[in-house]
């Protein structure tokens, strides 16, 4: 079979340096990757595991950073009341307490500002505003933690 293609497979000195230029991009890309990750997941947090201080600390901490112009600070009263002072840019707010149980906790957006508002509502009353985010997560996580807040007063 003169002038016939050889059908055989590269020379195995060939495959071996693919083979270990391949391995070595490989590890190379691995350790660039895994550069500047932590070694070790954040935990969740879960507010039904929660104290009662610690939800308030996260809400004090979505309080801080929900807004750029707007601050939010959380206390909880004697009776399961929720102190509430805020600050914008027309400076400090009176504080508001607002009696937990019972009240409806809400969410809705507010395309005036372009903000997620949490609000608090009793009966017949107005709603209090709680919080206002640019990002709905925040607001969403607000809610859930006002409402734990709520239970944790309930089971007390």
């Amino acid at each position: 079979m003169t002038g016939a293609h050889s059908t055989a497979p590269w020379p195995l000195a060939l495959w071996g340096r693919w083979r270990l230029a391949f391995a070595v991009t490989a590890i190379a890309l691995g350790a660039a990757c895994m550069d500047g990750y932590p070694k070790q997941d954040a935990p969740l947090s879960d507010p039904f595991s929660m104290t009662q201080a610690q939800r308030l600390a996260h809400m004090n901490t979505l309080g801080a950073e929900a807004h750029p112009e707007r601050r939010w600070s959380y206390g909880l009263l004697p009776g399961c009341v929720l102190r509430i002072d805020a600050d914008g840019p027309d400076g400090p707010r009176p504080p508001l307490e607002i009696p937990l149980l019972g009240a409806a906790v809400q969410v809705a957006a507010d395309k005036a500002d372009g903000t997620f508002d949490v609000d608090l509502a009793r009966g017949q009353a107005p709603a209090a505003s709680v919080l206002e985010a640019l990002d709905w997560g925040h607001a969403g996580w607000m809610q859930l933690l006002l409402r734990v807040v709520q239970k944790g007063c309930a089971d007390a």
